[in-house]
């Protein structure tokens, strides 16, 4: 009798065993297809940040940039410094108060092959569509390449992201950055709310959309590179009127005939003392028509396509001639970020603050990397 008893134990013992792994390799599954998955990330606010060193070939915190992020999900503030090298990695973000910062945008290179289409085949949203998936707020890319490079392993320029930003997705800085795709939709950032982005001194290089924001955003000292004849920037600011693109200092090229931009919603766009190359077409940024009615949304604001160039030039076409006059009216007594971002956020504050706390933790290890550039 005692010998049975002992089985039926042992037996129930090994299936709560064989459940507990289960349960184990599920919730480990789940956390790579949905943002709310992933461990619980303190909330949103200043703490001294906790800085790791990610190095593939194992002299670091961590070998893979992923197993960094998922396992520092109870620091309410980190930095990950991520050593030269090329990272075969789709990173999923869904945690606050991360950055990372490579070497350079010439050595730290993210790199993964993913189509959109392919992807919804299988699941229910982008989440995981793109090579960097964010869905947090206060995230930092600085110092790497990401690149989605799907379509020259499959000839497709179809629409493939190389940063995608979900509904949760706020205060995102790219600086220093290449952010290159195959396909359309280069970087994606999509909260119609609330989303407040800033690009500084990065590269695009993508198809229709390359950069398409919803919300505010303020891109200065970059450059773009139209793949296709179709439209470069994108904007969606239908939920308030203040909502914003802005283009300041930036260049654009592409071949021939590209467009300069488009929207499908109701937007707000501002060129300041940027560059058009010979490249772009004469045709004025505009709305998608659709001939099915009920596809067309309402423009609530008007059309609001603004441009000021000190040193325009004479060959320039009509369309992109001066109807704003930032610095006299706008900006007197203001920076940029503040006017973009109606004094909410001072993007550069936050870079300058990283640098400083990067130099410091990375000096005992004499580890260096490619200065920021702040304005």
């Amino acid at each position: 009798m005692l010998s049975c008893r002992l089985r039926i134990k042992n037996y129930y013992l090994a299936i709560t065993l064989i459940l507990t792994l289960f349960s184990g390799l599920a919730l480990a599954k789940s956390a790579a297809t949905t943002p709310t998955s992933i461990t619980a990330t303190p909330p949103i606010g200043r703490a001294q940040s906790h800085v790791y060193i990610v190095d593939q070939q194992g002299h670091g915190d961590f070998s893979s940039i992923q197993a960094a992020i998922n396992a520092t999900v109870t620091n309410k503030n980190v930095i990950l410094f991520i050593k030269a090298g090329r990272y075969h990695e789709k990173l999923y973000i869904a945690r606050n108060n991360l950055t990372l910062v490579g070497e350079s945008a010439k050595t730290t290179i993210i790199e993964y092959a993913e189509l959109r289409n392919n992807w919804r085949k299988h699941h229910s949203s982008d989440w995981g569509a793109a090579v960097v998936n964010i869905d947090a707020s206060d995230v930092n890319l600085i110092n790497l390449s990401v690149i989605n490079n799907y379509g020259r392993l499959h000839n497709t320029d179809d629409h493939q992201f190389a940063i995608r930003g979900f509904e949760h997705s706020n205060r995102i800085i790219l600086h220093q950055c290449q952010a290159i795709a195959d396909g359309g939709d280069t970087v994606s950032l999509w909260n119609k709310d609330s989303g407040m982005y800033y690009h500084s001194y990065c590269h695009f290089e993508g198809y229709v959309d390359m950069v398409c924001p919803r919300g505010w955003a303020l891109i200065e000292h970059s450059s773009f590179f139209q793949k296709k004849q179709t439209a470069t920037l994108w904007h969606d600011g239908e939920r308030n009127a203040d909502q914003k693109l802005v283009v300041n200092n930036s260049s654009f090229d592409g071949v021939e005939v590209f467009l300069l931009g488009r929207h499908h919603y109701d937007a707000q766009f501002y060129l300041i003392n940027s560059q058009f190359s010979d490249n772009m077409a004469d045709k004025a940024i505009f709305k998608k028509h659709y001939k099915d009615l009920d596809r067309i949304r309402a423009n609530y604001y008007g059309q609001r396509y603004f441009f000021y160039n000190k040193n325009r030039s004479e060959n320039s076409h009509p369309w992109t001639a001066n109807n704003f006059y930032p610095f006299k009216h706008h900006l007197k007594n203001q920076s940029m970020s503040q006017w973009v971002f109606n004094d909410k956020w001072q993007p550069n504050d936050t870079l300058a603050a990283i640098e400083r706390t990067l130099q410091q933790a990375l000096a005992p290890h004499a580890l260096t990397f490619d200065a920021f550039t702040i304005n």
